[in-house]
């Protein structure tokens, strides 16, 4: 398990349901319940964290907007490092 800031989940679970992907909705919908203890550290699968980094770095492979392209790297980055120190 991988204690991540549920206000941070929340921003990612946000960034993939906006997505184009299937991949990206399914995402979204597994992360939605991390998501309900705002101002909380949850603990969150590392799978889930690992099959979330992918879905952000597929949807990072569609995106044309810069301001997006750099949310999407941003919140891929922050979950790679959290699941390395953890």
């Amino acid at each position: 398990m991988v204690q991540i800031p549920a206000d941070w989940l929340a921003r990612v679970f946000l960034s993939l349901r906006r997505g184009t992907s299937d991949d990206a909705h399914a995402l979204a919908a597994e992360l939605q319940p991390f998501t309900e203890k705002p101002g909380q550290r949850v603990p969150v699968p590392r799978v889930t964290i690992l099959r979330t980094e992918l879905a952000l770095r597929g949807e990072l492979r569609h995106e044309n907007g810069d301001e997006r392209r750099q949310r999407l790297s941003e919140e891929a980055a922050y979950l790679i490092n959290a699941r390395l120190d953890q």
